[in-house]
């Protein structure tokens, strides 16, 4: 299972470099709102202390995607027509307590997704090939003791405040004026990297000035110009949905897939699970006491890389020469789970500090592979992460089933793959042994001469 870690990198950068501009939504040009000024301390406590006060939100949507330029369809081959990583599109969502449902428009056709809350199930049909899968809870969970969470009266301006503070090395949150989006008068939230090294320019959110839900986005390169993604609503409603809009009706004459998973069997098996990782690491949870050893401890997992090499079984690469972003430290990957100096798990940290209960969960669901050696070089949104792990016959199939990506050059004889966007890129190469990626929010040429230099 290792080599699949290695993938997961690759897509968990590339979604994060792309789909970013899709979950939150655009600034948008329109006409200066007269809203109250605001700090944007006190407008991230107002948007906290407003989580929940909306039950219902409908309207048309649209996005637009110009993080790959030119790159077609033909260039990625294996992904989705409909992909957000390629295309721009539009569609309608409607979300309640009910429910929720997004219908997507798109050249490779209409897509429509659903949760029923009434029914137990979430849903999803393609029209292009009329077909649809269906997931289906059956039976109860027993009863599970209420979770603690903050409340939103704790996220005060000062409690915001501190964030701010702490988050200043890495970026500034300012409010950048006023606007109109769907007809609401918007605070413009701006987020801007401190880094001058980094490919992102900045991150601007429309947030309604009544309700203080965000409505739009727009991410900005350094390089300049037009958003290269945006997201947002077109027209918006709070007004009550039926929750009839929610059921699934399939088309005349779809192909539809169901899938039922019992509630109470699947509470068994993560009960399992959860026993399964307590008698691996619960001894461990009983040896540090106090928060000063929960941080001496916690500190030992940030390695230097003669440090990471014991831990693993291959021999590791690493920038040679390469004066731009110093090494900060490094992390080493076993069973899914990062360790420290001495090999020592970090869910028995997470057993310390966050309760057993949320640490044998994440040992529960944490995979087995490793081990993956994690470097990371330069600081905040302008760093550079090196992956490495062994090349094992499953990882080789995987690397031959990856879309061909835009960009080519040879590392000591060696192809390297790499995708390159205005945000960042990654690139994916092998070597005695081993397979290597490296990513990161950076201009293209800043990756190239990093690559260069691993050796």
């Amino acid at each position: 299972m290792r080599s699949r870690l290695t993938l997961y990198i690759v897509i968990a950068v590339v979604v994060v470099l792309a789909v970013v501009g899709v979950a939150v939504a655009v600034a948008g040009a329109g006409s200066t709102a007269n809203l109250p000024a605001i700090s944007a301390s006190d407008l991230l406590a107002k948007m906290a202390q407003a989580k929940g006060s909306v039950t219902s939100v409908s309207g048309e949507i649209s996005w637009k995607n110009n993080l790959f330029g030119e790159v077609t369809s033909a260039d990625m081959a294996q992904l989705p027509a409909q992909s957000p990583l390629l295309a721009s599109g539009s569609g309608r969502v409607w979300i309640s307590e009910d429910g929720a449902r997004v219908e997507s428009q798109g050249s490779g056709g209409d897509q429509v997704a659903g949760i029923d809350k009434a029914a137990r199930q979430a849903w999803t049909y393609d029209s292009s090939t009329n077909t649809a899968k269906v997931w289906k809870l059956t039976g109860d969970l027993p009863e599970q003791p209420q979770t603690p969470v903050p409340s939103p009266s704790m996220m005060t301006p000062a409690t915001i405040t501190v964030f701010l503070e702490q988050f200043a090395p890495y970026a500034r949150v300012d409010v950048a004026g006023q606007g109109t989006v769907a007809g609401r008068a918007v605070y413009l939230l701006r987020m801007t990297p401190t880094a001058t090294d980094t490919a992102l320019g900045a991150v601007q959110a429309s947030i309604d000035g009544a309700t203080m839900l965000p409505l739009r986005l727009e991410v900005f390169a350094a390089s300049g110009g037009p958003a290269v993604l945006e997201s947002g609503f077109d027209s918006i409603s709070y007004d009550p949905i039926d929750p009839s809009l929610f059921a699934f009706s399939p088309p005349a004459g779809a192909k539809v897939d169901t899938k039922s998973y019992d509630a109470a069997e699947l509470q068994r098996k993560l009960e399992a699970k959860t026993g399964a990782a307590q008698d691996k690491g619960g001894a461990q949870a009983d040896k540090a006491g106090s928060e000063a050893e929960h941080k001496a401890l916690a500190r030992t997992a940030l390695l230097t890389i003669p440090d990471a090499q014991k831990l693993v079984d291959f021999q590791l690469a690493s920038a040679q020469g390469y004066a731009a972003r110093p090494f900060q430290w490094g992390y080493v990957f076993l069973d899914g789970l990062p360790v420290n100096a001495a090999g020592n798990p970090l869910f028995d940290l997470a057993k310390m500090g966050l309760g057993q209960a949320a640490g044998d969960a994440a040992a529960a669901d944490a995979p087995q592979m490793g081990p993956v050696s994690v470097l990371l070089y330069g600081k905040g949104f302008g760093s550079i992460v090196l992956a490495q792990t062994k090349t094992t016959p499953e990882l080789e199939k995987q690397l031959k089933q990856l879309p061909a990506l835009v960009g080519a050059q040879t590392l000591n004889g060696a192809p390297v793959r790499s995708l390159t966007t205005a945000l960042g890129g990654v690139c994916i190469w092998q070597q005695g042994g081993t397979t290597l990626v490296a990513a990161g929010m950076v201009p293209a040429a800043d990756l190239q001469a990093f690559v260069q230099s691993v050796k």
